[in-house]
């Protein structure tokens, strides 16, 4: 799983300060061949520390690397709102402005909750649910305006699929 990180030897999640068992079994799961053994052993985790959002990114990471894209997306809106939960802001983007909460400070749950909103953009992409991906993606863009997160290029392909598509409506 690529949200696990060798940095000066250590293991590094999204979390700086995950129970070392949690960690244990993250690092279990990422050593699994079988995406089926992965899952059980995250659904396992999530069980057992529902509070802890390594667990709920490295599901929906899982899901969409096994083009599982529904249940990619499910897992993803289940973290926006553990993560607004956690972080005392909304759970509906829509409702969200660049002052409602520390978007860019590094290690908070503000900033995973965007890098799932950027996972609900291109999860939707992936599922040809472009304009929905769009919407999602600018306003991503919105709290990010750095895009420290990456959201761009995402909008950038949305945008060409929407391009083509009325360029193909055009020419019918």
């Amino acid at each position: 799983m690529d949200n696990i990180a060798l940095i000066d030897g250590q293991q590094r999640y999204f979390s700086d300060n995950l129970p070392d068992e949690l960690g244990l079994i993250l690092y279990q799961a990422s050593t699994k061949a079988d995406p089926l053994e992965k899952e059980q052993l995250l659904l396992t985790a999530l069980e057992r520390w529902p509070e802890s959002l390594d667990t709920y990114i490295a599901l929906y990471k899982l899901y969409f690397r096994t083009a599982r894209y529904q249940e990619a997306e499910r897992q993803v809106w289940r973290t926006l709102k553990a993560s607004a939960r956690l972080g005392g802001f909304r759970w509906n983007y829509r409702l969200l402005k660049p002052d409602t909460a520390p978007w860019l400070e590094d290690q908070t749950i503000a900033r995973l909750y965007l890098f799932s909103l950027k996972a609900l953009g291109v999860v939707r992409l992936r599922r040809g649910r472009v304009i929905l991906a769009h919407r999602v993606l600018s306003k991503l863009l919105e709290l990010d305006c750095n895009d420290e997160i990456g959201g761009s290029n995402f909008l950038g392909i949305a945008e060409r699929f929407i391009e083509e598509e009325i360029d193909m409506e055009e020419v019918a």
